[in-house]
């Protein structure tokens, strides 16, 4: 047997201690791995970036398309009957008031008003000697009365010559444009045979069907503007806004009015109508929140009380192009920016810090 002295037995003391603690932190150190190692099979948490939006007012307008038409149109007929001897307007041309579109010929018209003048004269003359011998005494006031019957009567068929003979001239009813010639020289014209159009450009009227969502508020004398297909822009006042929708289409006729001095915007244009609305409360954010939900409705998903996602839908109201204008959102909302579609509703998720999605 191997005998040791003092300093070997110490030595070997020290070692034996040593040997123990290594042990003793050994298992120490696995027991903390393997407390960590149960914390780390926690769920991850995904990571969205978010922003708080309010709701702000936003200048409403409505637009809706239309075209344009003439402010009146009317086909200049004939009240007496002959025939085609001159057509002064020209097709197209611009004419005042009064101005003699076709003229028919005279026929017997002269004469009839050459007989009617003659025979009021005679009458006049018997009227005004009944008067005089009614003054001396030598005339009854009934007798005079019917004399003075006859004259009025003889007054009346000169005034209908007159007027037969005036009517062979065809006027414009007001100033405007000659339109669509229906009558030309040799053509006999009925009475009530048409001769022409005249149209009246100045101002004119952009007209539009507004659906039955959007007519209220909408009245006479607000303002508005018209944007035609042709590049034109008009500004205007609301004329006229139908009290009782079209049964078949269930809209409304607008006619917006505007100047036309020149008459250079003509009938039947496609056009453009802006109307402004009263302002109201909306949100405005990027069209990149924008998201589709489970059945494909346009919304966004915000989050609510402890990070949870919760998508809404949304009416959108308009697209400016980067950015969008949205009505359904309560007010203020924290919506989702970045990672909205790779989230669904009820998922509970961490926030990025600032910075983190740059």
């Amino acid at each position: 047997m191997i005998s040791l002295n003092r300093s070997q037995l110490t030595a070997l003391g020290i070692f034996v201690a040593v040997v123990i603690l290594f042990a003793i932190g050994t298992l120490f150190q696995g027991d903390r791995n393997s407390t960590s190692g149960a914390l780390s099979s926690e769920p991850v948490l995904f990571e969205v970036v978010t922003e708080t939006v309010h709701a702000i007012d936003r200048p409403a307008r409505l637009t809706s398309r239309g075209r344009t038409e003439a402010f009146r149109e009317v086909i200049v007929r004939s009240e007496t009957g002959g025939r085609i001897v001159a057509t002064p307007a020209i097709e197209g041309t611009a004419v005042a008031e009064g101005d003699t579109l076709c003229r028919l010929d005279i026929d017997a018209r002269g004469a009839a008003l050459a007989q009617a003048e003659a025979e009021y004269r005679t009458r006049e003359l018997d009227y005004n000697a009944a008067v005089e011998l009614l003054n001396r005494g030598h005339r009854s006031a009934n007798a005079v009365a019917g004399v003075e019957a006859l004259r009025d009567a003889a007054q009346a068929r000169l005034e209908a010559a007159r007027q037969e003979l005036a009517n062979i001239n065809i006027r414009a009813p007001f100033d405007g444009y000659f339109d669509n010639r229906a009558g030309e020289i040799g053509d006999y014209l009925a009475p009530g045979g048409a001769c022409g159009t005249v149209v009246q450009m100045d101002p004119i009227l952009i007209t539009a069907e507004i659906a039955e969502r959007d007519v209220a508020g909408l009245v006479a004398g607000m303002p508005g503007t018209a944007r035609l297909i042709t590049g034109e822009e008009v500004s205007g006042t609301v004329r006229f806004v139908e009290r009782r929708a079209d049964p078949a289409t269930h809209t409304f006729r607008l006619e917006l009015e505007a100047p036309n001095p020149d008459g250079q915007l003509r009938s039947g244009v496609t056009a453009v109508i802006t109307l402004p609305l009263a302002a109201e409360p909306a949100h405005r954010i990027p069209t990149s929140v924008l998201a589709l939900g489970a059945t494909g409705e346009l919304g966004v998903r915000i989050l609510e009380t402890g990070n949870i996602v919760r998508f809404l839908p949304v009416e959108l109201l308009s697209d400016d192009g980067e950015e969008v204008w949205v009505a359904g959102l309560p007010d203020p909302v924290t919506v989702i920016t970045v990672g909205q579609d790779f989230v669904d509703d009820g998922v509970r998720v961490r926030i990025a810090s600032p910075g983190a999605s740059e």
